[in-house]
């Protein structure tokens, strides 16, 4: 009965919350009641009762007088039960209530079972109820035979279950994992899932119950047809179900699966169950009536206890599935209630039961509806002033902008913490609950980190004494992903690449947060190893002068892995001029392009450094990154990026190209403070670098006074010709840390802008918007691109004096160009005259026509 009250040998009297079974068996299976054990403080709850028509179980106070349940080997001397003949049944059949129940004693198809039946005036069984189930698995469950056909399939009609009778579906026993996606024809399982319902195909061979009624039994009458009451208003029905259904969608108030179970049965319902196609078509007209397209909504379906498979929320027969592709995965093991998507599909999902959703309830038909409850006004999370989210001894904090794994913990620390360290199940949860209703991201970054052997330490060196990692992760793809993120679907976890930007999730103590000064950090003096060069903490060696140093960019790699570094990373323009230093010294007579830590090896057109360093800075050569197939490789694929040699004026820019191309390599380590910088200044004034020699004036002058200045020191304003001086000399300044004058300028030069030392201008670095015409002097800014300035500022300025002549422009030839006429206008230029037309196009033949008719 429901009210009645068991006591079974459950109990944790020798040690709290560790349950015993009174007679020393192994505790393999429990079957608690929700919210149980609950083990109250103020009062001993340590041995456990079986409630209720369901079953289950729950603690209570040892000293209650109530009823029991006892249990006994069976006796060795007890006589052998002679088969009794049941009342109202044919001798081989057996009695329980108004029905005869007989075993079949051969092995058969499920349509061979239904034909034997039928032969006896019987049919194959069904079940009605939980007490005809536990008589039959008394029947059957010990048995040696793995399966016995009951009458229940769904050939007739994929995913609706109908008995071979043609009575109505009451109840269901499923397996775990059953009803499942394939059709079929269900059998009762034996052993240690006795009396638990599969669906197997209907070909296999197995033997059977037939079921009839028994002599003398009258079959109750048809119920007489009775108005059907109505639905109350906002829900909906049909005329043949005998529910009321309502979505409920509330952008606020989205619900978790037990929360929207609670929520129905308060209103005096519960959530919706679906047993076939009318009900699927009366939620969709509700959903589609009330404007909830394409959302997901809970219903009731539910698999909280593995062992018993799907059950309806209100206790109704799973008699009808409608499972989307795949479905249902029961992913990670987690995903234990359903979902139906709001679209004409109406497809159901697992899913995990904490993720935020609208409902459907159901109520009876000509039930009233209660009042629904009031929804807290009350905020889920303590929060600190500064937006921090409190949970127990810590306070969090979730970003809404990505960024790169350093920049993010650059920030947590900035706030007296730290990337979130997660040392249990419950604290992961907690995380992934706030990022599932508030997060806008796909995966946030947490503190976890992996070496490159692949071992996992936490940033502020916790113990790793737990992990969550996500199916096949870590995978350390491309070698090179030692940062974690926490996926939002599901809270799992998966290693990525430190640069690949991610919101992040910060993490400090309470206690943490007790000074208005953010820490401090100090550097101590870090140089290089002999051979290499020295750039703001970092060490840079270039690999491939001879044609054995040049090697595939995996190969490259490792080689620089071994080294105690990595292929370079450029994180921004600074950087590059760097780089470019590099070239200016080592690589201006290189005949091969150099590799650089850049790939989208895992995604293909997301760029990422192979040393997780964020990209905020490219330098790609014209028509680059390629996006498609390196034409000129055997492998096809252009996935990694080398720094091109040629032509001149593309030196130092970026190329994606096949990674198995043999090129050179830049290394980069970081500084060590065994090696102690070099204390000799660099700031002479006069340097020699190729073929020419560079003076450095310290004094503000105009751009007219600097050119005088470097004309009495038989130098002349510098030109830059080409990407390695220009880089030569914007490492120089930036040292000083302002612009310099150079020695372009067109006001001396009608108009046009020109090297003041008569080279020609091959190579330009113009920043963005320049130049402006209207300014005629230009000087290198401490960005390292070429500005206009008014010509009466003040800057430094850089001299130079060349080895070598400029070219001399030839002569221009006597005689004159054409008089323009109309829209035409011929330039003259080196001895010839030029008309470029831009209005009209033509094929080559009449363009050729065309000149020849003009002169």
């Amino acid at each position: 009965e429901p009210s009645d009250e068991l006591w079974i040998g459950l109990n944790d009297l020798k040690v709290q919350m560790y349950f015993e079974w009174s007679d020393g068996t192994p505790v393999t299976y429990t079957k608690w009641l929700r919210g149980e054990p609950t083990h109250a403080n103020n009062r001993q709850e340590d041995c456990v009762v079986m409630k209720g028509k369901d079953g289950f179980w729950a603690d209570h106070s040892c000293e209650k007088k109530i009823g029991y349940i006892c249990k006994r080997k069976p006796m060795s001397d007890a006589p052998i039960e002679e088969e009794t003949i049941g009342m109202g049944c044919q001798r081989g059949w057996k009695r329980h209530g108004f029905y005869c129940y007989l075993i079949g004693n051969t092995f058969v198809t499920f349509s061979q079972a239904n034909q034997t039946c039928g032969k006896h005036q019987a049919f194959l069984a069904t079940v009605e109820d939980r007490y005809e189930q536990a008589y039959l698995t008394s029947l059957v469950g010990l048995r040696t035979e793995r399966y016995f056909w009951i009458g229940l399939s769904d050939v007739e009609e994929k995913g609706t279950f109908k008995w071979a009778n043609g009575e109505s579906v009451l109840f269901t026993h499923w397996n775990s994992e059953m009803p499942g996606k394939k059709p079929g024809c269900v059998a009762m399982r034996t052993g240690i899932a006795g009396g638990l319902w599969d669906v197997i195909k209907c070909e296999e061979k197995a033997k059977f119950i037939c079921k009839v009624w028994a002599e003398g039994v009258t079959p109750p009458p048809v119920p007489t047809t009775t108005p059907i009451p109505q639905c109350p208003e906002g829900w909906d029905s049909s005329n043949r179900i005998s529910f009321c259904f309502k979505p409920f969608s509330r952008a606020e108030h989205k619900k978790t699966w037990l929360e929207s179970q609670e929520f129905c049965r308060s209103i005096g319902g519960d959530l919706a169950s679906i047993n076939g196609k009318d009900e699927q078509y009366v939620i969709w007209r509700s959903i589609a009536n009330n404007g909830y397209y394409h959302q997901n909504f809970w219903m009731g379906l539910y698999y909280l206890n593995p062992d018993d498979g799907f059950a309806w929320s209100d206790g109704s027969p799973v008699r009808y599935e409608n499972w989307g592709f795949g479905e249902p995965n029961n992913y990670q093991g987690v995903e234990l209630c359903t979902e139906i998507s709001g679209d004409s599909s109406m497809l159901w999902n697992d899913r995990h039961c904490d993720y935020m959703y609208g409902w459907i309830c159901q109520i009876r038909k000509g039930a009233s509806v209660k009042p629904e409850p009031t929804e807290s006004p009350v905020p889920e999370y303590r929060t600190t002033e500064d937006g921090w989210i409190i949970h127990e001894d810590k306070q969090y904090y979730f970003s809404t902008e990505t960024a790169p794994m350093e920049e993010g913990r650059e920030f947590c620390k900035k706030n007296f913490g730290d990337l979130s360290v997660i040392e249990s199940e419950s604290e992961r949860k907690f995380l992934w609950r706030y990022i599932l209703k508030n997060g806008k991201e796909d995966a946030y970054f947490i503190g976890l980190q992996l070496s490159i052997d692949q071992r996992t330490s936490w940033v502020d060196g916790t113990p790793v004494d737990y992990l969550a990692w996500a199916p096949h992760e870590p995978n350390f793809a491309n070698n090179d992903e030692n940062c974690v993120v926490m996926y939002k679907n599901l809270g799992f976890w998966n290693d990525i690449n430190c640069g690949y930007p991610n919101p992040y999730i910060c993490e400090r103590h309470n206690s943490s947060v007790n000074s208005t000064v953010p820490p401090t950090t100090f550097s101590t003096p870090r140089g290089c190893r002999p051979t290499w060069l020295s750039f703001r903490n970092k060490c840079y060696k270039i690999f491939g002068s001879t044609e054995e140093e040049r090697v595939t960019w995996h190969a490259a790699r490792t080689a620089c892995m071994n080294l105690g570094g990595n292929l370079a990373s450029i994180p921004n323009e600074q950087v590059q001029g760097t780089v470019h230093t590099f070239l200016t010294f080592h690589l201006k007579d290189f005949a091969t392009e150099t590799w650089i830590g850049l790939n989208d090896i895992n995604h293909e057109m997301r760029f990422l450094w192979t040393d997780g360093t964020g990209v905020y800075f490219t330098n790609w050569a014209k028509g680059f990154p390629s996006g498609h197939m390196d034409l000129y490789a055997y492998s096809g694929k252009a996935d990694c990026v080398a720094m091109k040699n040629k032509p001149v004026k593309e030196a130092g820019k970026w190329a994606d190209q096949s990674c198995d191309n043999s090129r050179g390599y830049i290394c980069q380590i970081n500084a060590d403070a065994e090696f102690l910088p070099s204390t000799t200044s660099s700031l002479s004034n006069i340097i020699r670098y190729g073929n020419s020699s560079y003076l450095f004036i310290h004094t503000e002058m105009t751009w007219e006074d600097a050119w005088k200045n470097c004309k009495q020191n038989q130098f002349d304003l510098s030109s830059v010709l080409d990407p390695y001086s220009h880089s030569f000399l914007w490492l120089k300044i930036l040292k000083y840390g302002v612009p310099v004058w150079i020695g372009l300028n067109s006001n001396v030069t009608n108009g046009r802008y020109e090297w003041i030392d008569n080279w020609r201008m091959k190579y330009t670095k113009w920043g963005e918007g320049e130049p402006k015409q209207k300014i005629g002097c230009v000087y290198l800014d401490i960005t390292g691109v070429w500005k206009t300035g008014f010509c009466n500022e003040s800057y430094f300025s850089v001299c130079k004096k060349s080895d070598v002549q400029a070219p001399t422009e030839p002569p221009q030839l006597p005689g004159k160009c054409p008089e323009s006429e109309g829209h035409r206008s011929w330039l003259p230029f080196r001895g010839h005259c030029y008309y470029i037309e831009s209005s009209s196009s033509r094929n080559w033949a009449q363009a050729s026509l065309e000149c020849l008719r003009l002169g």
